[in-house]
């Protein structure tokens, strides 16, 4: 994403991982990004609907999504997180205009690159992208399952992973500091790290209202800097 950001300063590993972009470089992800035809969302719109045929894909060019599948009885899970970078939905656009397998959300306000299904598909031909696609599909799988796979519901993995949230909607957001609004609930973050709902809770109010604070519907993260004290093991730096 280039510049300062939080990111930089986090444990090693703890960011939403190696998007696409990283894999074929600034100049092809900028040619892929002019593709498409430019859109903005607000945080917790539906970019894309599990079920819906896979017309298109995006590209994100700024913010932050959560992806998440609903299972037969009803209950749904969240995949992941993708921040600026990565492309969503391009699964069901490979499999020429299959159903989606998965919703994608906004959590913060997001700049997204709309390339439909026969541009993309041109685009990936082109540049001889589909082995890179399957390579990154494999990665993204092994970093939710090691997203999942830390010590328990510490402070630590839940700053770390707050953090890598904040840093994923962009460099102005970043900016900005405290009072960085998250589209994303206790029970989000509680099936990313693979822990209770309760134990989340728990943690935040061990962080302090000060530094985090979650309503119904969203986590604001107030003081960045103690975020980090907390995600290196720490207490608040005071």
């Amino acid at each position: 994403m280039g510049g300062r950001s939080y990111a930089a300063e986090e444990p090693p590993g703890q960011a939403l991982g190696v998007t696409l972009a990283d894999l074929i470089g600034a100049p092809l992800w900028g040619a892929l990004l002019a593709e498409g035809h430019r859109r903005a969302h607000r945080a917790g719109d539906v970019l894309l609907r599990q079920g819906d045929p896979g017309t298109h894909a995006l590209a994100l060019a700024g913010g932050v999504v959560k992806v998440t599948c609903t299972e037969r009885d009803g209950t749904v899970r969240v995949l992941a997180f993708r921040g600026a970078g990565d492309v969503v939905g391009e699964a069901a656009v490979a499999r020429s205009g299959a159903a989606r397998l998965a919703t994608v959300e906004a959590i913060s306000a997001c700049a997204v690159a709309v390339v439909e299904k026969d541009r993309f598909r041109r685009f990936v031909e082109r540049h001889g992208l589909s082995p890179v696609l399957h390579e990154h599909a494999l990665t993204r799988l092994g970093e939710s399952d090691r997203a999942r796979a830390g010590r328990g519901g510490s402070c630590e993995r839940v700053a770390q992973a707050l953090l890598a949230l904040v840093a994923a909607t962009g460099e102005a957001a970043a900016a900005a500091g405290p009072g960085v609004e998250l589209a994303v609930t206790r029970s989000d973050l509680a099936q990313y790290l693979g822990v209770s709902r309760n134990t989340v809770s728990a943690r935040l109010r061990e962080i302090g209202d000060g530094v985090v604070s979650a309503g119904r519907k969203c986590v604001v993260v107030h003081d960045p800097a103690g975020l980090r004290s907390f995600a290196r093991g720490g207490p608040r730096n005071v």
